[in-house]
């Protein structure tokens, strides 16, 4: 448990030198590879050294700060580092600051684990700079690489991350390493949800993830002049995906009442007020837990776009992310029940909406998640909040959970 008041201003002091790297943007913007997001990571570094803790980042910028332990086995948490654009204050950094806040406290109060601590602060979750989710996670757990990707202004995703990852590679006292894969991983994370704040729980312990799909439609009609071209002539690209996105989301709720279906991005081309968009792109989600409702919908979709009614506009769909519905290990769920307990803190188990790095991790480790309560259930914005006293809930029983697994 955190008793130290001066234990809890430190990590207060160090979420708060994290957060001030955005101080002039609108919510927290670390994009991958950034100079915030650079800023972070050495952040992070220097404060695990301060406290004499193992630092190894990767080719990928992932950040591991080990407590070696007695023998090889290795017992990891954390999260991502990264943000959405115009973000919240604990998406990510929470379960990486709270997840070495459990580890110092472990160090100060039990000296060396039988099995090493390792805190994880993977470089990317989010997708949010370049079409790519996971990517850190992806590249540690199962050895896949980026590639082609370029942001949205032109810079490639190999530019990037070379430039940002030489400089924390080139701190005082880093090994350049990509650690092996650890025997557990357990993430500390806000919910991003309301169903805590709705039920009065003070934890979620969550049982697996639902799968999701991601795709790019692109909708082509014929640009032309907006007061000469007669309204049964034509092609009008936005009033087509319009229509299209209308379909999508009515066929959504009659196929299943959790399936959740959003467009998020939409671009229209040449976005000038008195011509007829040419051209639309927009992105859908799609999310359930089970595989076999998101291939149904993919089937909607792809019918969809040959209903079309001008035959002069075409419609195509690329799909860019398919994950499937993951299943969480029941061991490290059953234990982390009872340790919540333990401590009175009321619990429930849980599916989880959105996707984490723990999705990837669940491939290679046996692997948990502990969700604290998000105020309204808000997430991905700048009045994202959680309650110094749901920080702690989730803390102590990261604390109790890693001291059962590694002492």
């Amino acid at each position: 448990m955190i008793r130290d008041t001066n234990k809890w201003l430190i990590f207060q002091h160090r979420f708060q030198q994290i957060i001030q790297l955005s101080d002039d943007t609108i919510g927290q913007n670390r994009l991958v590879y950034s100079p915030n997001w650079v800023a972070a990571q050495t952040a992070l570094i220097q404060f695990g050294q301060q406290i004499g803790l193992t630092a190894m980042v990767d080719n990928y910028g992932n950040v591991y700060l080990d407590l070696p332990g007695k023998d090889d086995r290795v017992i990891a948490t954390g999260s991502h580092i990264d943000t959405v654009i115009n973000g919240g204050k604990y998406d990510g950094l929470y379960g990486v600051l709270g997840g070495l806040q459990a580890v110092d406290e472990l160090k100060e109060r039990f000296g060396t684990p039988q099995h090493t601590l390792r805190l994880i602060s993977f470089s990317e979750e989010e997708g949010s700079r370049f079409k790519a989710t996971f990517s850190g996670s992806k590249y540690y757990a199962l050895h896949q690489s980026v590639k082609d990707l370029t942001d949205s202004e032109g810079v490639s995703f190999e530019h990037a991350r070379s430039t940002a990852v030489s400089h924390l590679q080139s701190l005082n006292d880093v090994i350049v390493k990509r650690p092996v894969i650890p025997d557990s991983f357990t993430e500390l994370h806000i919910e991003q949800g309301p169903r805590l704040v709705t039920s009065h729980d003070q934890i979620g312990l969550v049982s697996g993830i639902v799968g999701q799909r991601r795709y790019t439609i692109t909708v082509q009609g014929q640009s032309n002049h907006a007061g000469t071209t007669p309204m049964n002539n034509r092609h009008d690209a936005l009033q087509t995906a319009v229509i299209l996105i209308a379909a999508l989301e009515r066929r959504a709720h009659e196929l299943s009442d959790s399936l959740t279906f959003t467009v998020g991005q939409l671009t229209v081309t040449p976005n000038v007020s008195n011509v007829i968009p040419g051209t639309v792109h927009f992105t859908v989600d799609i999310r359930h837990a089970d595989d076999s409702v998101l291939n149904h919908f993919e089937q909607i979709i792809n019918e969809r776009l040959t209903q079309v009614a001008d035959p002069l506009t075409k419609v195509t769909a690329k799909r860019y992310v398919k994950d499937l519905p993951a299943t969480f290990d029941s061991t490290l769920l059953s234990q982390n029940q009872q340790l919540a307990e333990q401590l009175g803190l009321s619990a429930r188990v849980m599916v989880s909406g959105a996707g984490h790095d723990s999705y990837v991790m669940s491939q290679v480790s046996p692997t948990t998640m502990i969700f604290v309560p998000s105020e309204g259930g808000i997430s991905h914005a700048p009045n994202e909040l959680t309650h110094p006293a749901d920080l702690k809930a989730g803390i102590n029983l990261l604390m109790a959970s890693l001291h059962a697994q590694a002492y």
